[in-house]
């Protein structure tokens, strides 16, 4: 038996003993900060109310307590009874629209009263905030063992990180989708990618373009056990909520049949399809899905140029990053979702021998945060932010034109 340990070793003990006590102290104080109202820093998103922190948590608690006591979790009377009982005094109910197997990740939270489960819930986006960033610097620097506190300072210091915690979005779980499917591409984990995959199908509007060059990529590759692991996890997970309601599906369904409620597409998203719409007054169809057809045929032809090197962990940030400016349904807080873009460009930054500020990318994304910031003060409605997207999507190409010149520069040096 070994009774000392040597210094490596004990020293390693001690950074992760101190990671996850930084980590617990930050996700405790994130979280019962983002209890308190949120208006006096920030501007509400469309349809402001007096339930800020609570705000888009309820639809998630509600939906859930229907599922488990016999209700219909897609009914707006039966959400609205429920939200009214919790304090929800708007004169309609918030509806998950997130399709029936979210309800497997949101149900626990159903069991509890609305202030533990809100409590909880914020706390455990924090967290996933944190573990998915230090992660994705894992995974950028190519170094199991590298971390950096800057991986957290970036994520907090993101403002659609910091609203998606005061609206109390779902969101935060795709990062975690997200990130979970690099990992699994590291390990050739087929089971792992599968729980990544359901998890990013929660919100697949989000990521459309992802979803067009994956059915490329499996086409082309032939992954069998990533079919399977993804067919299984898939089916598991689809079945579940039906033990609870075995009308489920045909309710959900049945929600976008009724005329006297606003559907997502309704609602005024910062997207460039809303701007065509509502700005310049344009009612051509064809003129409002230009942005998200002309995405499709980029990713369509971006799969063909690389597909025979291709690599998730290297494609992925771009694609993301072209999904979200050009979705026809967003909001502010999803571009959380793109964090892994903004980790990988901090990574090769640092890494570079020229100090950071010297490089346009790292100037612009600054610029385009803080002005984010300043703005929330002032200006309330999400229609209004219909340029961050595209903005971070520039920034973006900004960083690979600055990597790609450097890296032609140590060539000719070399």
């Amino acid at each position: 038996m070994r009774f000392f340990m040597s210094d490596e070793g004990c020293n390693r003990r001690c950074r992760t003993r101190s990671d996850f006590s930084i980590l617990a102290v930050i996700g405790f104080a994130l979280g019962s900060l983002a209890l308190l109202d949120a208006r006096p820093a920030f501007a509400q998103a469309a349809q402001i109310t007096e339930q800020a922190g609570q705000r888009d948590f309820i639809e998630y608690w509600a939906a859930s307590r229907l599922l488990v006591y016999g209700g219909n979790p897609y009914s707006p009377v039966e959400l609205m009874a429920l939200q009214q009982s919790a304090g929800w005094n708007e004169p309609a109910p918030l509806i998950m629209w997130n399709p029936p197997w979210t309800l497997l990740v949101t149900l626990p939270f159903g069991l509890l009263d609305i202030t533990t489960g809100q409590f909880l819930w914020l706390l455990a986006h924090v967290i996933l905030i944190l573990l998915s960033a230090k992660q994705l610097w894992k995974i950028y620097s190519k170094t199991a063992a590298s971390t950096s506190r800057l991986s957290w300072v970036l994520a907090l210091t993101f403002v659609p990180t910091v609203f998606v915690l005061i609206i109390g979005q779902i969101t935060p779980l795709v990062l975690a989708g997200l990130t979970l499917l690099l990992y699994s591409e590291q390990k050739q984990n087929p089971l792992a990618m599968g729980a990544a995959l359901l998890i990013l199908s929660i919100k697949p509007h989000l990521l459309y373009l992802f979803w067009i060059v994956w059915i490329l990529w499996i086409w082309e590759k032939r992954p069998w056990r990533v079919i399977l692991g993804a067919a299984l996890v898939g089916v598991a997970a689809a079945l579940i909520p039906v033990f609870f309601d075995a009308k489920i599906y045909s309710q959900y369904l049945a929600l976008y049949g009724i005329g006297d409620i606003p559907k997502p597409l309704d609602w005024p998203a910062p997207t460039l399809r809303n701007v065509l719409r509502i700005f310049f007054h344009v009612d051509q169809t064809w003129l409002h899905l230009a942005p998200t057809l002309l995405a499709a045929a980029w990713s369509i032809d971006h799969w063909r140029r690389h597909k025979h090197y291709w690599r998730w962990i290297e494609q992925l940030p771009l694609v993301l990053l072209v999904s979200v400016a050009s979705s026809f349904f967003v909001w502010t807080y999803d571009q959380v979702v793109v964090l892994p873009a903004i980790i990988e460009g901090a990574i090769w930054i640092g890494q570079s021998s020229v100090p950071w500020h010297r490089f346009w990318a790292a100037r612009i994304y600054l610029a385009i945060n803080f002005c984010h910031l300043v703005l929330r003060f002032w200006l309330a409605q999400e229609l209004w932010y219909f340029w961050l997207a595209p903005a971070l999507l520039a920034n973006y190409l900004v960083f690979r034109w600055e990597s790609s010149r450097r890296l032609v520069t140590q060539k000719l040096r070399a």
